[in-house]
């Protein structure tokens, strides 16, 4: 086959792994407010960043729209997904659901490595509280939750709760993590020790009761963190005008 055969084989492969490459990589920063809700995405500009046409990057950015991450606007620009709340009553619903479902196949298929290796990732996210970096423990406690979907070895659990836990990561990047006190991360390592042990024991009414008080721990602090901050100092009950009214004529 000529060079020119081979080029024209090897084009389509090129701009697919490119593709690959920058959907990963874009995938990633907006999940981890890198690239904050709201802002625009240039082609051109990302195009250079990889070294790349614009062909794989509209691509990328094609597949990140399908998962709600990017939004295409009518002028055919791209903006990073706002971030709204009008699904996180679902979210949450499925999150425990789905928590729930995991830790208990989980606990009928454990071996005593997959406990270690909980342990280790446990371990991690602990050592990880009390540190300025917020994202350092967020990646943590992610690695942490993605292990009991590991352990429990069931292949749409293992597709369907990784997704789910990333649906979340902007709002607990916004909403949690700043403001979780270290007692509020050290509890929930309390919990997820507790869960440790539930699935060695292999304990499923343990796992339910341990899931729901982790989702719930963390549902007060994002609740708290909607609470006006300031408005208990602002005087609401002076006049409207700072300056005397008119003499009449």
């Amino acid at each position: 086959m000529s060079r020119t055969g081979n080029a024209a084989k090897e084009a389509p492969v090129r701009r697919e792994r490119g593709a690959i490459t920058v959907y990963h990589t874009l995938r990633e920063e907006i999940l981890t407010l890198q690239r904050e809700p709201g802002t625009g995405l240039d082609e051109v500009g990302i195009a250079k960043e990889f070294n790349l046409s614009r062909t794989p990057v509209r691509e990328a950015l094609f597949m990140l729209s399908g998962e709600g991450l990017v939004r295409v606007l009518p002028n055919r620009s791209s903006i990073v997904a706002p971030l709204t709340m009008h699904r996180l009553n679902d979210l949450l619903d499925t999150w425990l659901i789905l928590t729930r479902a995991v830790c208990v196949d989980a606990a009928h298929r454990r071996t005593s490595q997959d406990i270690s290796e909980l342990n280790e990732r446990l371990t991690a996210f602990e050592a990880s509280i009390g540190t300025t970096d917020l994202l350092g423990v967020a990646r943590a406690l992610l690695h942490l939750q993605r292990g009991y979907g590991e352990v429990a070895r069931n292949f749409f659990l293992g597709r369907y709760y990784p997704q789910c836990l990333d649906a979340g990561r902007r709002t607990l990047l916004l909403h949690y993590f700043p403001y979780a006190a270290p007692a509020d991360l050290a509890a929930q390592g309390e919990s997820h020790r507790e869960m440790i042990a539930a699935i060695e024991a292999n304990d499923a009414s343990a796992c339910n009761r341990i899931a729901g008080e982790m989702l719930a721990a963390i549902l007060g602090v994002i609740k708290s963190s909607l609470d006006p901050s300031i408005a208990d100092e602002v005087d609401l009950a002076t006049s409207p005008l700072s300056h005397p009214p008119s003499p009449r004529k």
